[in-house]
Parts: C-alpha cells; structure tokens; sequence
C-alpha cells in the first residue's frame, strides 16, 4: 500500500475512489459499516477486475468473488460505482432535492448481510488475527486503502503496516459548504429514535428544536476526529489533505473530472436558502472554525 485514506463518515472517500481508479490504481476500500464487506479494483490493460471479498455464515473461507469488464478512464465515468466512478450519492430524505436523491428503493441499505440468499459472515467483527493473512495477501495488496476505522483493523501488524504508508486524514477549509451538504443527510428516523421526538425532515426538526440538527451535525465532527484520535493513540502518523486546495499531482497523474460526484442545488430555492441559514447558526454557536481534532480545543465537539 501507498495510501491509506481515514476518517468515519462524509469525509470525501468517493472522491479518492474516484480519482485512482480513473488513473487505474489498485484501491481496497472497506464496505460502510466495515463488518461484511471489502471491495478491490484492480486494472490489467484495458480490463478492470472488481473483486468482492465476502465469507458465507457457514463457511470457513473468505471468497473473492470477480467481475472482469472493459472499461477505459472515461468509460468509468459513464457508470455507477461499483462498475464506474460515475458518483450518485444516495441521500435517504434528500430536504436539498425534493426527494430526487433518494435510493433507487425503499429496500435500498448501506451494507449488505445476505448474498446469494445466504447469510454472510462478519468477517471484520474478528480479532484481526482471525483475518491477518487475508489482511496481507488480499486487502493490503492495492496502491490506495480505504479502511473502516472499527476496533479490529488496530492490531499491530496491521499498525506496523499502516506505519510504512502514506496515511492521510482529509478535511474542508470551507467549512460551510460542507455543513450544508450534512444538514441535506439528516434522517428523521434516526433522530426520532435517539430523541424520542416525532419530526418529519429537517426543516421540521428545525422549527421543533434546534439542537436536533446542531446534534445530528456534531455526529460528522466527532466521528472524524475520533478516527484522527484514534491514530495518535495507535502511533500512526498521518498527514492532513484539504479536499478545496490540494494539489492532485501529490496522488495521481491525471485529474478527474470537475463535475464528478458533484450534485446540484438550487441555491436560490428556499430550502438551500433556510440549509444556509441552518449551517451557519449552526458553525456560530458551536464556535466551530477547524474541522480537524486540533478544533476541538476551541468548540469541545
């Protein structure tokens, strides 16, 4: 491994996926929620191996389950992940787009539990001497890792390994157009659950109580600085990338597209104006000017 990219939640992993395999770089990326699911890609010439790497509840083997399409650079961009790179990023209410992000159905999760109507096996709930050697000779074979930060994955070898790469904790200096796009991935549902309340998007939850969305947003701050937390405490050192200044050419060849994985809001609608308003009251009461733990001096988030 060359890379190795952390954070929880939000933290731009799409846009890594992207741009290395648009240069045709080997990455392993961790399925969201880092339990079931890894997934490589892998380029041979013009052809792209995606390989699945799951483990049935009654087997004791990890299989690599391999997908062998055609694709040049641009061609990705003209399909979805996980053929493509072409990003759409599923929000579950979707406040900002009247809906128009929404999964493609209402059985859509993030993660999977069940392939092939057999039930699949936690493979990374192990220690991680129960998956060391499928650690070493599957996942950490690539250019660019994308782990899920979960307990397990902080075994020493695997630390010792993380310590010979590049690791890189991203963030946004415009802290604002990011706050904006984390109101747009609030869910009622949870909320209501955590809160015992009964709001029905987030502008509801707005008008209700505003600490509901300033609590929904603490969860992307905390969470990240967590995993940066959690690296200083493992010994990994790491370098920080901001996501609105970088210079792609310290990671790649060849820049992505632009537009890719960017969705669109109407920042003269309503909604957008009242998500503003929202973020901004928000990042003034919270203090929070750094999203980075070295913040967490001045807003305690």
């Amino acid at each position: 491994m060359k890379f190795v990219i952390w954070g929880a939640r939000h933290y731009g992993k799409s846009y890594f996926n992207g741009l290395f395999r648009y240069n045709r770089k080997t990455i392993t990326q961790m399925q969201i929620g880092g339990k079931y699911v890894s997934l490589k890609w892998e380029y041979h010439g013009i052809d792209q191996h995606r390989i699945r790497y799951i483990k049935y509840d009654d087997s004791d083997i990890i299989t690599p389950v391999i997908k062998v399409d055609s694709l040049s650079s641009e061609q990705l961009l003209q399909h979805r992940t996980d053929k493509g790179i072409k990003t759409e990023e599923f929000v579950y209410e979707d406040y900002l787009g009247y809906g128009k992000n929404n999964p493609p159905d209402t059985t859509f999760k993030v993660g999977t539990w069940k392939e092939n109507n057999k039930e699949l096996y936690p493979i990374y709930e192990d220690h991680g001497s129960k998956w060391h050697d499928h650690f070493f000779n599957d996942l950490c074979t690539c250019d660019v890792f994308i782990p899920q930060p979960h307990p397990q994955i902080f075994y020493k070898p695997f630390i010792d390994q993380f310590n010979t790469c590049y690791n890189i904790i991203p963030y946004k200096t415009n802290i604002l157009d990011i706050t904006i796009a984390r109101v747009n991935l609030f869910v009622s549902s949870a909320t209501n659950k955590s809160f015992n309340v009964n709001v029905k998007n987030v502008e509801d939850a707005w008008y209700t109580d505003k600490e509901l969305v300033f609590k929904h947003l603490d969860d992307f701050t905390r969470n990240n600085r967590n995993v940066e937390q959690t690296l200083i405490d493992n010994g990994i050192e790491y370098d920080y990338l901001d996501l609105d200044n970088h210079d792609y050419k310290m990671l790649c060849e060849n820049q992505i597209p632009k537009t890719h994985g960017v969705i669109e809001y109407d920042k003269n609608d309503d909604r957008y104006k009242l998500a503003t308003t929202m973020a901004k009251e928000y990042l003034q009461t919270r203090n929070l000017t750094d999203m980075r733990l070295s913040g967490r001096l001045q807003d305690s988030i």
